[in-house]
């Protein structure tokens, strides 16, 4: 910061108080002199300077002390301390932070630390909505270049992946890994991001090579909890490949290893996707065992609804509607203030399926032409398969063969992918 700046930072600090030129001055000098400092009229004298930062609690050296390398490698630490997960260390930087960069800083360093905040937000609360809009954020790809470049595409593929946009998320994916590959940068995260896109637009095979990729330099780096992170994912990939034993072997590691089994957000992860795996082999009773427990550590909104989702399917399945109708409901609830899209739509055709309302034309209708479209959109080809095979039935119940047909044949492109 150079000397100059320091009555409009004085300025700027003042109003961002609410303090008039009064209130600041009182004491410390006249209120016309003040004026002549924020305007720029005189050259401030330095002790008077400290004493007005120090009323408005800023300490003069460290201000002057925060130009924009400084400030660009603090917020580098950021980006480093939300990458290993040190959110309560990530949370001093950002405060630190917020306190010396003002308007006068580069548009550039005001820019990257925007990013890195908003990295910040979404690895504190992932599905959470932010006063940072995404398209304003978007607009700034244009501002950055290189590593900064790079840290844009992969904190935008972060926030897709949050909101379960799994397609988009892999598009700004790749375009950080172009950029990993030509300036050699080591981020292991990057591949665990991948895999993890792939699994959520159910690619077993891309999500596997992958996590294989990060699982071998996060070995190498003594990174044992992200270690733990891909033998997860791999359970799930192997889960989706219909490989249940391989897939039962991954998710009993995660839960045997030590500390990290112990910890609830790692067994809810565990047991609830052992309780999928169950569901998918017809083994009810086990698997509503498992997402019961799973209930009782799940943290993030989403796992919860998911495994109520999963609880109420197999209440339908069993012929208990009343049960089923009563999970359905308890994850209506929640949904009521967490406006999960993906899962509203899965308790919505549930709903229609308990009540026999499936062969409805705003049913149809709405299925067709709302709920498909959006799964194509975010590349959640499971839920898209589903909804096919749903569609072919409800068509040849109803005579329409040449419906059903359709939707049979987009069911068999989709098994050839």
């Amino acid at each position: 910061m150079i000397l100059m700046d320091l009555g409009a930072i004085i300025q700027y600090y003042r109003t961002k108080q609410g303090l008039t030129q009064k209130e600041l001055a009182n004491g410390l000098c006249s209120v016309s002199y003040l004026s002549k400092i924020e305007s720029g009229v005189i050259e401030p004298n330095l002790d008077t300077i400290k004493l007005l930062l120090n009323r408005l609690n800023m300490d003069y050296e460290k201000l002057t002390s925060y130009d924009e390398v400084a400030i660009d490698h603090r917020i580098d630490e950021l980006n480093q301390k939300i990458n290993d997960k040190q959110l309560d260390e990530a949370k001093k930087i950002v405060n630190e932070l917020k306190e010396v960069i003002t308007p006068f800083h580069h548009s550039d360093t005001q820019n990257y630390f925007q990013l890195n905040y908003f990295y910040y937000l979404i690895s504190k609360e992932p599905s959470k909505r932010y006063n940072i809009d995404i398209q304003d954020l978007l607009t700034l790809e244009g501002t950055f270049s290189g590593r900064k470049l790079y840290y844009f595409y992969k904190v935008i593929g972060f926030y897709y992946s949050c909101h379960t946009n799994s397609k988009l998320a892999n598009q700004y994916f790749h375009k950080a890994k172009e950029i990993l590959d030509s300036q050699s940068i080591h981020d292991p995260e990057l591949y665990y991001l991948l895999a993890l896109s792939y699994m959520g637009m159910r690619q077993p095979v891309y999500s596997n090579y992958y996590c294989g990729m990060a699982l071998e330099q996060f070995a190498n780096d003594l990174l044992y909890n992200h270690v733990t992170d891909c033998y997860h994912l791999l359970g799930i990939n192997y889960l989706n490949l219909g490989a249940y034993d391989i897939s039962e072997n991954y998710f009993n590691q995660v839960l045997q290893s030590k500390p990290m089994g112990r910890s609830p957000k790692v067994r809810s992860r565990a047991t609830h996707n052992l309780g999928i795996l169950h569901f998918r082999k017809e083994e009810y009773e086990k698997a509503l065992a498992c997402l019961h427990e799973a209930l009782e550590n799940h943290e993030k909104v989403y796992d919860i609804l998911y495994s109520i989702y999963v609880i109420a399917k197999i209440h339908y399945l069993q012929g208990d509607k009343d049960k089923a109708l009563k999970y359905i409901k308890r994850g209506e609830e929640i949904l009521k203030s967490d406006n999960i899209v993906k899962l509203r739509y899965r308790y919505y055709i549930l709903r229609h399926q308990i009540h026999n309302q499936t062969h409805d034309e705003e049913f149809l209708n709405k299925a067709k032409n709302v709920i498909l479209p959006y799964y194509h959109t975010i590349g959640e080809n499971h839920f898209i398969k589903e909804l096919n095979e749903l569609l072919a039935e409800i068509y040849s119940k109803k005579g329409d063969y040449k419906q059903a047909s359709e939707y049979y044949k987009k069911l068999a492109n989709i098994m050839i992918q």
